[in-house]
């Protein structure tokens, strides 16, 4: 009987070695990397666009491209009294002749216990607080994306803020986590005017295209062909989106319940082509439980957004506005596979 145990006791060892070892190979080394395309490379392509009136072929880069079209409206003139004529930088807000960033911190009482998860949650309370980062741009450009290591593939990790001063950003943010299921099935990636991937997802797809317009595609919607026509800049796949088509809160999900329950959240807000929002929520403490998506969408509508769109949350949740963390984490700060970057515009 001892050596049936005993037996057992190994064999159940050596499978629990086996995944161990499953899951170090496939999802913590680096593998399948492709060094990240320079955001230039699409500026470039741009200005040969502007002065031929034709596009670059794609086979003369490594990835390929969307077309680049750009808004005819001048965000300059239209936000002028967003940006000022030099750099004005405070611990809560940043402006300059391209960008306008400002932040402001909100705290209220739900009186909502999270029940979910066998009441796992509950000890966490009722209360909220969040930061939201209104942004204003005046070129496209002055949204970028970047992958951890500035590198496209799993395994791949790097702090938000090493990765927010390599890109000598104002303001960052995480991402959406886009390797997440090693690239199975996990949907169409679009950083910087490039595309890296192209796969099915049952995740809604969020796209921000280079004339400063948002669009949320369902799952089966996204047609990589339109999106090039479209003029795709970036694209996130994690979800769910929070308003629906007249800007209204949602109250159904196309989700999994565990991101139905409360959590830190990070999220982007579109108000329209130029203007943009942030929205960080903390959580997993007492002066912060997090939000169910559905009060996170409330904010969303509250503020006038036209769209919204859920990123990856919990312990990556984290905001940078220049070389500070302005939003409060549970954990010390968490390695993330990409992130979204407010910068001074490619020239």
């Amino acid at each position: 009987m001892k050596k049936r145990i005993l037996w057992a006791a190994a064999d159940l060892a050596a499978a629990a070695l086996i995944m161990l070892g499953v899951w170090v190979m496939d999802y913590l080394l680096p593998q399948k990397g492709i060094a990240a395309v320079p955001i230039r490379s699409s500026v470039a392509d741009k200005e040969i666009s502007r002065q031929t009136g034709m596009e670059k072929p794609d086979q003369e880069e490594p990835m390929q491209k969307g077309q680049v079209i750009r808004n005819p409206q001048n965000w300059h003139e239209k936000f002028a009294d967003k940006f000022t004529d030099t750099v004005i930088s405070t611990d809560t807000s940043y402006t300059s002749p391209d960008i306008s960033v400002q932040l402001s911190y909100h705290q209220y009482d739900t009186g909502k216990l999270d029940k979910s998860d066998s009441g796992k949650h509950k000890e966490y309370g009722t209360q909220i607080s969040y930061v939201l980062a209104d942004i204003y741009v005046g070129d496209i450009t002055c949204i970028q994306t970047a992958f951890a290591q500035d590198t496209y593939g799993v395994g791949y990790s790097e702090k938000l803020t090493d990765m927010s001063a390599r890109m000598k950003s104002v303001l960052a943010v995480n991402g959406d986590s886009y390797s997440n299921n090693r690239h199975k099935d996990n949907g169409t990636i679009i950083r910087n005017g490039v595309i890296y991937r192209n796969e099915q997802t049952d995740a809604e797809t969020c796209v921000l295209n280079w004339d400063g317009t948002m669009d949320i595609y369902a799952p089966g919607q996204v047609d990589l062909q339109q999106l090039r026509e479209r003029g795709a800049y970036q694209s996130w796949v994690f979800g769910p989106s929070l308003l629906d088509e007249n800007g209204k809160a949602k109250d159904t999900f196309l989700t999994w319940d565990y991101i139905r329950q409360s959590h830190p959240r990070t999220a982007i807000g579109y108000y329209e082509p130029g203007h943009y929002c942030l929205l960080l929520v903390d959580g997993r403490q007492k002066n912060s439980r997090g939000m169910f998506p559905q009060e996170m969408a409330k904010v969303f509508e509250n503020l006038g957004c036209k769209a919204a769109y859920n990123l990856d949350g919990g312990h990556c949740s984290f905001m940078t506005l220049k070389n500070q963390v302005v939003n409060h984490p549970y954990k010390p700060e968490h390695e993330v596979e990409d992130g979204i970057f407010i910068v001074e515009a490619a020239k």
